[in-house]
């Protein structure tokens, strides 16, 4: 997705358009579901993803948040 997100931008910078990645951590949805419960520790919500989101593209003009990486406290890389 990094290269993808990458490429995506340099292809369309010129034309003042921005591309950002965000690359969540743990979050609380159905992906869980198959594993049968939780992962142990905190995890995000679709709310603080959301709000992430919204943070990224609600920068001035002729910002470009490139990447943004969001995970619970404590989660491990």
């Amino acid at each position: 997705m990094t290269g993808l997100a990458e490429n995506t931008r340099r292809q369309v910078t010129e034309f003042g358009i921005g591309v950002t990645l965000v690359a969540p951590g743990r979050v609380e949805t159905p992906f869980w579901d198959g594993n049968g419960s939780l992962p142990p520790g905190h995890l995000l919500t679709a709310d603080q993803i959301a709000d992430t989101i919204l943070w990224s593209i609600r920068q001035p003009a002729g910002v470009d948040i490139n990447t943004v990486v969001v995970r619970p406290i404590g989660q491990p890389n």
